[in-house]
């Protein structure tokens, strides 16, 4: 049987799910690609020389464009030597002013915000300026300008968002702004340098906030480092399933299990920091 690819929406986070089948026996590793109609080449986070067993393989892009084609490309190894390839085309309509703050740690964690402004993009360029005696104009020593920094603000609704949003700026990773490409942005990578809750409704029970994140551009984080984590946890499985029988008997395969909410949970990270201690 050959190699087949195969991409789905996955709706909860806008994500692309792929499922590999047909993986030859014997195979080692497999590296699953995306590239975008500029022809950039970006490797799925969690799918890079990834070590496979069996015949099928499942993972979810989440940092897929809204609104773009792609294409993504599947490659399995055994050892060095190619032993199957397949590619398919997506892309996700989406048509929609909210963008999505990507958790690249904790992808489940992603949250739908609407952002109020991000005014400005500024360029700091390293240089040494150097005014000497009897020349008018200065002696100058500069290098390539370094990527932009910027202050996004954005808007929570619920107080599930907010506990997101901390969760997401908090962690000390990178995040991704996705967009669509009208508003001029599509997906941006930024790191956060600091950012301020703020409540801006009068009334002190409403959950809204403002945050406002003052962040740099970087590049993408390497798909090989950042990889992400399912939300189930051992506990959730331990404390749902009885025995290993009802376990097998109560999901289909290992990703139905890895992607499984605790009962009632859409959340699956806990309030950060606690507010109950």
């Amino acid at each position: 049987m050959a190699v087949a690819l195969a991409v789905s929406l996955d709706a909860p986070k806008l994500a692309a799910k792929l499922d590999v089948t047909g993986i030859p026996a014997g195979a080692t590793t497999l590296t699953i690609s995306r590239r975008s109609p500029s022809g950039s080449d970006a490797g799925v986070r969690g799918a890079v020389g990834r070590a496979v067993s069996g015949t099928t393989f499942s993972i979810r892009d989440y940092e897929l464009p809204l609104d773009t084609t792609v294409t993504y490309t599947v490659t399995v190894y055994q050892g060095s030597t190619v032993v199957g390839t397949a590619s398919a085309i997506f892309s996700i309509s989406y048509g929609l002013c909210e963008a999505w703050l990507v958790d690249l740690a904790r992808p489940t964690n992603s949250l739908q915000v609407l952002i109020e402004s991000m005014n400005e993009l500024d360029y700091p360029v390293p240089s040494g300026i150097h005014r000497v005696l009897d020349r008018r104009a200065p002696v100058v020593v500069a290098l390539a300008a370094w990527t932009p920094e910027t202050e996004l603000i954005v808007l929570t609704e619920t107080l599930d968002e907010r506990d997101q949003a901390r969760y997401l700026l908090g962690s000390g990773y990178p995040f991704l702004l996705r967009t669509t490409p009208s508003p001029g942005v599509g997906n941006m990578y930024l790191a956060p340098s600091e950012f301020v809750e703020e409540r801006f409704l009068t009334l002190g029970a409403a959950p809204d906030r403002r945050f406002r994140i003052s962040c740099v551009q970087v590049e993408r984080p390497d798909p090989g480092i950042y990889v992400p984590l399912a939300p189930n946890t051992y506990a959730n499985v331990k404390s749902t399933f009885a025995t290993y029988a009802a376990l097998k008997a109560g999901v289909a395969n290992y990703d139905a299990l890895a992607y499984t909410y605790p009962a009632g949970v859409t959340n699956p990270n806990p309030p950060w920091p606690p507010d109950d201690v």
